[in-house]
């Protein structure tokens, strides 16, 4: 059955349904089926975009599902060669020579002052944001999409879902928290400003060992960093850094020599060294697309644990991921709605105060709140 959504959502997309297919394909992506097929269906799913940054992603984890697809290779090669940055042989300076990094013979062991951003074929400046106003201070943000969507650390914006995002231009302008993943310290931002230019991606799925990185802060800041080796296993979408700390609250781009944007840096840290992770750009863009195929939906922001929640977006009181309250519900009364039940997990019983099925942590009803004895 999966294999054959996948056939449909090809079907789809070679008739010109580029919106069903996708919708068909990422459906079969989230079934079992072998990786190769998976290659296959990323392939497919680069056919319904035209935006050259997403399909470079989605032929950049066809490569990581089957090392062995030609195809997937060559694709991506010929994409590379219409889409690579200009380099400057004579140090790293990012993104066409925008002057916006230092040369990678300096590797100042701190952040120093460069020049501001030139012009080029994309300008960094353009792609990022000041977020003001978060819960533990300001940070940086970057743009990952031309319509809008902007990310950042869930460490700035904490458990609001509004904060403040300042452009190069001057303007500053209110941006919605849309969506955000505590565990990858990575929040999603909605700003009403169409970015002119996107940061070209990396289509590596992993950061070499010891590979010299380069990270911006919105104010002009950049400084040299290097991946660090760990002997833990872990997800290939975390970035290890000898970066012990940075100037802001977090969500700066973070560039390989070749001036791809390879993640974003979080406030992340070793347990045993307090030196910073960044987030594969990967696995932001899979939160993104994810984001925006939910945002389809009914769904409201949870400041409380990020889930984009059905069950208030149809107007109850309560999440049904976490239990968490709307913050516009926390002063009014609450009560029992049946029509509800439909949102929150059944099988755990009902509270014996309020009669819901949300269900119970630490002896406690989710959606009352109230002990059961």
């Amino acid at each position: 059955m999966s294999q054959r959504i996948l056939e449909m959502g090809i079907q789809a997309t070679q008739a010109g349904s580029k919106a069903e297919g996708a919708r068909l394909i990422r459906i079969a992506l989230k079934r079992e089926l072998p990786a190769e097929i998976l290659a296959v269906a990323y392939l497919w799913l680069a056919e319904t975009t035209d935006d050259p940054q997403i399909k470079r992603a989605h032929y950049g984890e066809a490569i990581t599902l089957d090392p062995t697809n030609a195809e997937a290779r060559q694709r991506l090669a010929a994409l590379m060669n219409t889409q690579l940055p200009t380099q400057n042989t004579g140090g790293f300076s990012p993104i066409s020579g925008t002057g916006y990094m230092p040369a990678a013979q300096q590797a100042p062991p701190v952040p120093t002052p460069v020049a501001q951003p030139q012009t080029g074929a994309v300008n960094i400046a353009d792609t990022l944001g000041h977020v003001i106003g978060g819960a533990n201070g300001a940070g940086t943000g970057f743009f990952v999409t031309q319509d809008g969507l902007m990310v950042t650390t869930r460490y700035i914006v904490g458990g609001l879902d509004r904060v403040m995002v300042e452009l190069h231009s001057g303007r500053q302008l209110p941006a919605m928290v849309v969506s955000s993943v505590p565990d990858l310290d990575l929040a999603i931002l909605y700003v009403e400003h169409r970015a002119e230019s996107l940061l070209p991606i990396t289509p590596l799925a992993r950061v070499p060992d010891d590979a010299p990185l380069y990270v911006v802060t919105y104010n002009g800041e950049s400084f040299h960093v290097q991946q660090r080796p760990t002997r833990r296993i872990m997800p290939a979408h975390w970035i290890p850094t000898n970066a012990a700390r940075i100037p802001d609250a977090g969500g700066n781009p973070i560039f390989d020599e070749r001036n791809y944007l390879i993640g974003m840096m979080t406030r992340n840290v070793s347990r045993a060294s307090n030196h910073l992770f960044g987030v594969h750009i990967s696995a932001i863009r899979r939160c993104v697309d994810a984001y925006i195929q939910t945002s389809r939906e009914a769904r409201k922001y949870c400041p409380n644990c990020g889930t984009n929640s059905r069950a208030l977006g149809a107007g109850f009181f309560y999440c049904e991921a976490c239990g968490g309250v709307r913050p516009e519900m926390a002063n009014v009364q609450r009560y029992y709605l049946p029509q509800a039940d439909v949102f929150y997990e059944a099988g755990r019983g009902r509270c014996v105060h309020c009669g819901s099925i949300a269900g119970l942590h630490a002896g406690r009803c989710l959606r009352c709140g109230r002990p059961q004895q």
